[in-house]
C-alpha cells in the first residue's frame, strides 16, 4: 500500500511539473523567438531574443555594442516589459522597455535617463 501511494505521489508530482512548464511555454509562445527591431527614427537596429530555460522566460538584447541579458521580463496579455543595463561607451545606462505584441509585430518604447525612443519590429520566420 505504501509503495503504491509513493508511486502515485511521484506520478502526480511529475505530471504537475510537466503541466506547469507546458502552461508557461504556451503562455509565452507568442513571444518566443527572435525579433528584429528598429528605432522609429531608423537610427538603430537590434534584436530581442526570447526563450524558455526550464520554467523561466529569458531574453537577450543583441545590439551594436554587444549582447545584454534582459532583467525582470514580464509578458502578459501581449504586453511586454523588461529592463536592462547597457554599456554606453564605458557608462552604464539603465533602460526600461515596454511594448505590445500583435501577432508577429511589436511596437514599444525604450526609456532611459536621456529620454524615450519609440521602436517597432517583427518576429523572424
Amino acid at each position: 500500500m505504501k509503495k503504491t501511494l509513493r508511486l502515485g505521489f511521484l506520478v502526480l508530482t511529475f505530471a504537475f511539473c510537466f503541466i506547469s512548464t507546458s502552461a508557461l511555454v504556451g503562455q509565452n509562445e507568442a513571444l518566443l523567438g527572435t525579433w528584429d527591431i528598429e528605432t522609429e527614427d531608423g537610427q538603430f537596429s537590434f534584436a530581442f531574443k526570447f526563450s524558455m530555460e526550464e520554467d523561466t522566460l529569458v531574453g537577450i538584447f543583441e545590439g551594436p555594442m554587444g549582447d545584454v541579458e534582459m532583467q525582470n521580463i514580464e509578458f502578459k496579455d501581449n504586453h511586454l516589459t523588461f529592463s536592462m543595463e547597457i554599456d554606453a561607451g564605458g557608462q552604464v545606462m539603465a533602460v526600461d522597455v515596454e511594448a505590445t505584441i500583435d501577432e508577429d509585430t511589436v511596437q514599444g518604447m525604450l526609456a532611459a535617463d536621456m529620454g524615450e525612443m519609440g521602436f517597432s519590429g517583427s518576429k523572424r520566420k
